[in-house]
């Protein structure tokens, strides 16, 4: 049902800016001009270039009946796909006014482009342009892939910027927003804007002032991973659900950057703990961070929850630093008697965070290490065949899985080809 609306929702405002642009633009159409038709193209647009800007917004503002049915995964991959489309409608938009006025005045192409930059708003948008166009092509998964996070993080934030030089060149327009189209896109903006800055911005605000977060203490796990526990404020009232995670902003110098990070342990009341691989500077410091040390935190985020399995029995899969979401998972599900089974890859016993904690907890561990020979485990990788031997009713089970891109790909292709259903399978993939 909330699927239902959201979709009519995103449909019902594109058809209300087609309809708009058809009153301004409809003789241009019908004209049988090619001039006349070029511009109505290149109207239409920019119309939607600027409605494709509101909808990345709304997918990335965390809003939560939104974020909940849909997950991080899927927002994250529909932002990534209207981002190509918004980039093909801000590159078209231009070419197709310049060709079509330059045609309809008697006017050069270079002198016709070089005409609009008369107009302030348009100077602006080209600037706002030029930014969209450079983070489009950074975005693009060849290159995006050789990027860092903090620097891909960077580059976003300039389409801040963009939004707010192209805004005014929308509000310009005399196609569609005129009289009754001015007064819905004015409000279709500021409704979209209020709740992107309310999610993303005032509400994390407002959940540090009410919690007051802190950084209890920092526990070293093994060589390569380090645990943070948070604290604060009537901790009791900061729920979540096993396997969700948060965006974190430590208020130290160097750490000016929100990262994700999973929820490593299940919901008690009186603190939180996340947990990191060291993969790069930023994870590499984390254990330098000073107890007492203030958080800002945004969420809970995600739905890779027991709320999203539709039957009793489980099978987690985690691979690496994977595991810190199914840890929480897991015990979640072992504390309420579930039929659970955890399929745990790592190099060696000693890389198997957590090893010693799911013990105590009584979960039905599978180890599969890749560098390490015993007998109370599987040798080599999670694939086929360790599935069929460590969960042999793996059918008959909602599946979870967590690991490295590769890794989850693999196994997603491999029970895919062995006839799981698709609503079986439970990931988040967490890429930017």
């Amino acid at each position: 049902m909330k699927k239902a609306l959201i979709s009519a929702l995103f449909w019902g405002n594109l058809l209300a800016i087609l309809y708009f642009w058809w009153q301004g633009s409809s003789e241009f159409v019908l004209s049988q001009n090619i001039s006349q038709l070029l511009v109505a193209l290149g109207r239409v647009t920019g119309l939607l270039a600027e409605y494709f800007i509101l909808v990345e917004l709304i997918l990335i503002s965390r809003i939560p009946f939104i974020e909940r049915e849909y997950g991080f995964d899927v927002l994250n991959k529909y932002h990534r796909w209207f981002g190509y489309f918004l980039g093909i409608f801000i590159l078209s938009h231009p070419i197709l006014l310049t060709y079509g006025y330059s045609s309809l005045l008697g006017l050069s192409l270079k002198h016709q482009f070089l005409g609009f930059f008369q107009s302030n708003d348009i100077v602006q948008a080209v600037m706002g342009l030029a930014i969209f166009i450079f983070v489009i092509i950074a975005s693009l998964p060849f290159i995006r892939r050789k990027l860092k996070y903090e620097s891909w993080h960077i580059m976003h934030l300039f389409m801040y910027v963009a939004i707010a030089l192209v805004l005014s060149h929308q509000l310009e327009a005399t196609t569609a927003t005129h009289g009754g189209g001015l007064l819905y896109w004015i409000i279709l903006n500021f409704t979209i804007f209020g709740a992107f800055g309310f999610w993303r911005f005032l509400k994390p605000l407002l959940t540090f002032n009410k919690h007051r977060f802190f950084i209890e203490k920092v526990v070293k796990e093994n060589d390569n991973v380090v645990s943070i526990y948070i604290s604060g404020r009537n901790m009791e009232k900061f729920k979540f659900e096993s396997g969700q995670f948060l965006n974190v902003l430590f208020l130290n110098k160097g750490f000016l950057q929100p990262h994700p990070f999973s929820f490593s342990a299940p919901y008690n009341g009186k603190e939180i703990r996340i947990s990191a691989k060291n993969v790069g500077d930023y994870t590499a410091r984390l254990e330098s961070l000073s107890i007492g040390t203030k958080v800002i935190i945004e969420g809970p985020l995600g739905r890779f929850t027991e709320k999203a399995s539709k039957h009793n029995k489980y099978l987690l899969i985690a691979g690496g630093i994977g595991i810190t979401p199914i840890r929480s998972l897991v015990e979640s599900l072992t504390g309420k008697n579930k039929d659970t089974i955890l399929i745990y890859g790592a190099r060696t016993p000693e890389d198997a965070v957590f090893k010693t904690e799911l013990e105590k907890i009584n979960a039905n561990v599978k180890y599969v290490f890749s560098n390490y020979e015993g007998v109370d485990h599987e040798k080599g990788y999670i694939d086929e065949n360790k599935i069929k031997n460590l969960a042999p009713d793996f059918k008959e089970r909602d599946i979870y899985i967590c690991g490295p891109t590769q890794m989850m790909d693999s196994i997603i292709k491999t029970l895919k080809h062995l006839g799981v259903k698709s609503s079986r399978i439970h990931y988040e993939k967490f890429s930017f």
